[in-house]
This record gives structure tokens, C-alpha cells and sequence, in this order.
């Protein structure tokens, strides 16, 4: 009986024992085993990678370019916006000084025209211009007669048989006609005949219909951007000095005296349209006097690697609108224009047309001492800002100080590995450090601490002290 007592309590610490035992199996057999601790001394963990090498054909995708660069002055800009016009005075409103009803339209709006080229057919309906030509074709007519009886009384007069008055007379009437001929011709010709025609109405062969021609050209463009050379309108353009910009008649319609029938703008010069704050009004001035180009950014994708604009001179200032306070100024643009065929008609493929918007840059000052770059030749991250310099076939990425900017172009201090002399990657950063930040996401903790760079197929390259 006292064995039995004895012998329950421990049978009771058997099976506790037990159970516990099975817990502690279940749950060290589901439970995630920890992450390893680090060894003590660097042997895992972040890595710095800052340097990149790209395979041949990464780099020839990305079309990367690399230049040493060099220390210079940097320009200090305004920016202001402008806008592409017409220059006053080259577009033509074609019309008709009298009556009629247009038979024919030649041309369509687009077409590109060169002088002499006929718009429309006109048919003449003005009751006066028909009477002027019957009183040319009369006094014409009348005019041979008075001089052929001027002759007669000459050779009489000279044989004595007539007195001298009687060809003093006749001279008065040819002199009357001739003035009278003259008259009407001129009138004639103001009325739209030509020459040819006048001489037609003489011979009494009347005028019903006149084509109308495109007028003579406006004097080529003559100004050219600073720097550049004879004003590029390749091949056949420069024959086409206006385009058709709009017809404002049909066929069969009637027309009166001074009517607009359409519309020729000359593209061959245009202007660009700046508009500045009033309290930027003397900088412009500066800047005009002085003949400092004028930057015009076109607002259109740059030559990879290349940031480049065209230089201008400001031509002349406006007044300023006393309600916006604001003031124009205007610099002249030379154009190119390209000739190409459709349907048997001629286009022009102009580079700049009016309307389009602009960004000026007027000069204010400089920085110098700096190194220049294009804007995509910037990375940024947060508030830092990177360039890669090429160093063989590795691009390292180095933290630059930016002392001034615009859309084009970037001006970095040398320094931090950036110095004259250095090769430099200027365009494309950015798909360059998309690179190298997936090398440090897949690097985190395979190195060893080891100082390297990876390379694109995810090998590490180890750098000996």
C-alpha cells in the first residue's frame, strides 16, 4: 500500500514529462529556423557599389557617348517665351481692282507657287472697263489718221501749197491723241491687263477675261543665325517664294472692285516674337545693344548627346502693354524649306511655320570656370546629383555640385573626380543608373566587404588595394 503511494506521483512526472517533451519537437520542427547573425568583421551585409560595367551591347544600345571636358564660362540666362510669326510685309493679299466673275481657281490652299504662276480666270464685267478700252481702240484709231494727215500737210507745207498754220494744227491733234492713247493705256493697266493686252485693245481685239498671276517675289531672306553661313533653302525652294495659305473665292462666283481672292504668305523669313516682364526690360536692352546672341530653344528633341540651339540677334524692342506689362522684341529667322510633289502639284516642307511657341534665352552674364553638360548627362536623387565618368570600360558614378541650370544644359564645379581632362558620359545617365542600382540591390551582402564593382551579368569584379 505504501509502495503504490509512493509509486503514483512519479508516474504522473513520467507522463508530464512526456507531453512536454512532444510539444517542444512539434515546435521547434514547424518553426522558421533565424536568420545567421552577421560574422564580426564585415564578412556580409550592404555593399557601395558605385561603378558599373556594361556589356558592348548595352553600350551600343544605349548609344552612349562619352568627352573629356573641359573648363569654360557658363552663360547666365533670362528665359522668356516667344512665339514663331510672320515677318510684316513678305505675305501678299491678292485682289482685283474691278468686276468680274472668277471662271477658273488654279491653285489650292497649301500649294507652293513660284512668281508669274497663274490663281484664277476672271471674267470682266465692269461696264467701265469696257468703255475704256472703245475709247483706246477709238483714240488709237483716230491717233494713225491725225498722223497720217500730219505727214501730208508737211510735204504740202514744204511745197509751198499749204500756209504753216495748217501743220501747226495738225501737230496739236496728234500731240491731243497721243496724250489720250497714253491715258488710256495707263488706265488699262491699272485695271490688271498687261501689255500684251493694252496692245491687243489698241488693234480693237477687246479684253473678256484676265488671269490673275502670283506678283513678283519679295527680296530673298537675308538674315542668317550667328554662325552659320548662306541661309539653307535647298533645291528648288527658293524658286517657290509663296505658299498658298487660303483661296476666299469659288469658280463662278462674282467678284468687286478690291476684293481679297486669296491669301500668298512667304515663309522664307520669319520672325521670332519674344515677350519679357517690364522689370526685365533692361537686361533685353543690354542685350540688344550690345548684339549678344540670343539663344532659341525650339522646345524639340536634342541630337542624342548634343544640346544645341540656334543663336539669334535681337533685331528690335516693342512698347510695353500698359495692361499685362509686358513688351515684345524680335529677332529675324531664316527658314528652310523643302519642295516635294503630290498629284502633280508642288508642297514645301517648312522647318519653322508661324504659330509655333519657343523659349528664349537672353544672355545676362556668365559663370566661370565651370564644367558644362548636357542635362542628360545629370542623374538626380532626392537633393543629390550624379555624372558617370568612363574609366576604361567601367562607368563610376560620382556626386557633383550643380551651380546652374537651364533645360538644356547643366554647370557642375570640377571637383570629386571631376576635372578637366576627365571622360565623362554625356547622355543617357539615367539608363546608366537604373544599372547600377539593380547591381546594388542583387550585391546586398555578397562581397564580403570586399571593395569592387559589379558587372552586368551579376559578377563582382574585386579591386586590389
Amino acid at each position: 500500500m505504501r509502495l503504490r503511494t509512493v509509486l503514483r506521483p512519479l508516474f504522473v512526472l513520467l507522463v508530464l514529462a512526456g507531453i512536454g517533451a512532444v510539444a517542444w519537437t512539434q515546435r521547434h520542427l514547424w518553426q522558421k529556423p533565424d536568420a545567421p547573425e552577421p560574422a564580426a568583421g564585415g564578412g556580409s551585409g550592404p555593399v557601395d557599389i558605385q561603378s558599373v560595367k556594361l556589356s558592348e551591347e548595352a553600350v551600343r544600345g544605349l548609344d552612349l557617348r562619352s568627352e573629356e571636358v573641359r573648363l569654360e564660362d557658363y552663360p547666365t540666362v533670362i528665359e522668356v517665351p516667344g512665339v514663331i510669326t510672320d515677318a510684316p510685309g513678305r505675305a501678299r493679299a491678292v485682289s482685283f481692282p474691278v468686276a468680274g466673275v472668277v471662271a477658273k481657281v488654279h491653285v489650292t490652299p497649301g500649294e507652293a507657287v513660284r512668281p508669274g504662276d497663274p490663281l484664277f480666270t476672271v471674267q470682266l464685267s465692269s461696264e467701265f472697263l469696257q468703255a475704256s478700252q472703245t475709247d483706246l481702240a477709238r483714240s488709237a484709231k483716230d491717233l494713225v489718221a491725225a498722223t497720217v494727215r500730219r505727214d501730208q500737210t508737211a510735204k504740202l507745207v514744204a511745197g509751198g501749197t499749204k500756209p504753216g498754220q495748217d501743220l501747226i494744227d495738225d501737230e496739236n491733234q496728234v500731240r491731243r491723241l497721243t496724250t489720250q492713247v497714253e491715258g488710256h493705256r495707263r488706265q488699262l493697266l491699272l485695271f490688271g491687263l498687261d501689255e500684251a493686252q493694252v496692245k491687243k485693245v489698241k488693234a480693237g481685239d477687246y479684253v473678256t477675261e484676265i488671269v490673275i498671276a502670283v506678283p513678283p517675289a519679295n527680296p530673298p531672306a537675308r538674315t542668317v543665325p550667328v554662325g552659320a553661313g548662306t541661309p539653307p533653302v535647298p533645291g528648288d525652294a527658293a524658286m517657290f517664294a509663296f505658299e498658298v495659305e487660303s483661296v476666299a473665292v469659288a469658280q463662278g462666283q462674282g467678284i468687286t472692285a478690291g476684293q481679297v481672292l486669296a491669301r500668298l504668305a512667304d515663309y522664307r523669313e520669319l520672325l521670332i516674337e519674344g515677350q519679357a516682364f517690364e522689370t526685365e526690360a533692361g537686361l533685353v536692352t543690354d542685350a540688344t545693344g550690345a548684339g549678344r546672341p540670343v539663344g532659341v530653344d525650339f522646345l524639340e528633341p536634342a541630337p542624342k548627346g548634343r544640346a544645341t540651339e540656334t543663336k539669334l540677334v535681337i533685331r528690335s524692342v516693342g512698347k510695353t502693354d500698359p495692361t499685362t506689362r509686358t513688351f515684345p522684341f524680335y529677332a529675324a529667322l531664316a527658314n528652310e524649306g523643302t519642295p516635294y510633289e503630290r498629284d502633280g502639284k508642288t508642297y514645301l516642307a517648312w522647318r519653322y511655320r508661324p504659330g509655333r511657341q519657343v523659349r528664349l534665352r537672353v544672355p545676362t552674364g556668365s559663370v566661370p570656370k565651370v564644367i558644362v553638360l548636357p542635362a542628360e548627362a545629370v542623374v538626380r536623387e532626392g537633393a543629390d546629383a550624379f555624372v558617370f565618368r568612363q574609366n576604361g570600360d567601367v562607368f563610376d558614378r560620382k556626386p557633383v555640385v550643380i551651380v546652374a541650370e537651364d533645360r538644356l544644359n547643366v554647370a557642375i564645379a570640377p571637383g570629386n573626380g571631376i576635372e578637366a581632362g576627365v571622360s565623362v558620359l554625356r547622355n543617357n545617365a539615367a539608363a546608366v543608373n537604373r544599372a547600377l542600382k539593380a547591381l546594388q540591390a542583387r550585391g546586398f551582402g555578397g562581397t564580403g566587404g570586399k571593395k569592387g564593382h559589379w558587372h552586368a551579368d551579376g559578377s563582382f569584379h574585386e579591386e586590389k588595394d
